[in-house]
């Protein structure tokens, strides 16, 4: 009885798949219509002329907002440490008999000061020179007139870098009881080692932890059987640096630094290169002008983000941070720069993206927590320009094979 009904089963399976996509039937959806009469095909394109309008705008973060503090001895950037602390004059104790009593401090018995180290360069040993700067010294001096007070004869102590965690050094007394100064202590830092290095120290602004001056004292009479620790932040903690950043030449766009920059890309782009379904891979190619500036061995990352809206330096950026494209740099990096924008290009060719403008905003993702920068060409800077290289689906082109 099995036998008899299996095989004419299997039969008629066969004959099904022999004929069926050959069958003539008279809705109008033929099947040999509806079947590819090629293999799924890749093209690769290089749009050399993407860009059609670019910019650079540099001040996101300031200088006096970055979480670092770097002194460098690098050829490509040489930076000084400026600190500046208010004076100590008094705290308040808590009286055994009365009320919160202030207590007048008497000249200190000892002063550390302690830093937080954020970054070294554990290749070489560096140490940091300490130097007495005027008190009141001009906090927008460059890093040229700075050098004037990093004299020998200026030097108050110096200390060699931990590889992590806190330093500190005792001061000399003299220097936070001259009656000129009326207390405030400020002080430069420069580093030195066998080789170009640069060290990083929290700068306390962002969280950040602050320099400090820590101060043991005691009361005066009658109450010099008191003793207490004070510690002072500093009222302004900066670097100045060299080169010093600004504008960026005419040709060139950069990226990062201190104070940060945004390079603004407007992109020229054909139909196919905003295809949300065939879109592969897209990758837009900065040509590197110099060797990128960093921390010794240290890397970073260019962002790319998608505008909402187009207002020059102060684009609204596209709200879903997923839609990004993201590129790491690695100190000393020459060359070029490929940052993967394909989930930009998707987003513009989806109904989503219909009303938005073809921009990218180029940032260094935790800009103002190092002072990594890029400098790359524009679409003005002749060779080298920002290009576009797009990996996509050819399209399917359906018919009777």
């Amino acid at each position: 009885m099995a036998r008899t009904f299996v095989w004419p089963s299997l039969l008629f399976a066969a004959l099904v798949a022999v004929t069926g996509c050959a069958e003539k039937i008279t809705t109008p959806g033929r099947c040999p219509a509806l079947c590819s009469n090629n293999d799924v095909q890749l093209a690769d394109t290089l749009l050399t002329t993407a860009d059609s309008a670019d910019a650079t705008a540099r001040g996101y973060v300031l200088m006096n907002e970055a979480t670092f503090l770097a002194a460098s001895s690098l050829d490509s950037l040489r930076s000084v440490v400026l600190l500046r602390f208010s004076p100590l004059d008094s705290f308040w104790v808590q009286s055994a008999t009365a009320a919160d009593t202030v207590l007048v401090a008497s000249p200190p018995d000892s002063v550390l000061c302690v830093l937080q180290v954020g970054f070294r360069d554990t290749t070489v040993h560096p140490r940091l020179v300490f130097y007495r700067l005027p008190a009141r010294f001009d906090t927008t001096m460059t890093y040229a007139q700075a050098q004037a007070f990093f004299a020998d004869s200026l030097v108050v102590d110096t200390a060699a870098v931990p590889d992590t965690g806190n330093m500190t050094f005792r001061m000399p007394t003299t220097l936070v009881a001259a009656p000129a100064d009326s207390g405030v202590v400020s002080l430069g830092i420069k580093v030195i080692a066998d080789a170009p290095t640069a060290v990083g120290l929290a700068s306390g602004h962002s969280g950040s932890t602050s320099p400090a001056l820590s101060y043991f004292v005691h009361g005066q009479a009658p109450r010099d059987t008191l003793k207490r620790s004070l510690s002072v932040a500093p009222t302004f903690a900066a670097f100045a640096q060299a080169p010093a950043p600004g504008a960026a030449p005419p040709g060139e766009l950069a990226i990062g630094g201190v104070p940060s920059a945004h390079t603004i890309l407007h992109l020229a782009l054909p139909k196919v290169a905003v295809d949300s379904a065939g879109i592969v891979r897209a990758t837009l190619i900065l040509t590197l002008v110099r060797p990128v500036v960093a921390f010794p061995h240290d890397s970073f990352y260019v962002q790319a983000y998608a505008l909402l809206r187009d207002h020059g330096p102060k684009s609204v950026l596209y709200p879903d941070t997923s839609v990004t494209g993201v590129a790491k740099v690695n100190d000393g990096q020459a060359g070029t720069v490929q940052v993967d924008i394909a989930r930009i290009l998707r987003l513009w060719g989806r109904t989503a993206g219909d009303s938005l403008p073809h921009v990218i905003e180029l940032v260094v993702y935790g800009e103002g927590n190092h002072f990594g920068e890029v400098d790359v060409k524009g679409r003005s800077g002749g060779v080298g320009a920002p290009q576009l290289r797009v990996t996509y689906v050819k399209r399917y082109e359906y018919g009777v094979p």
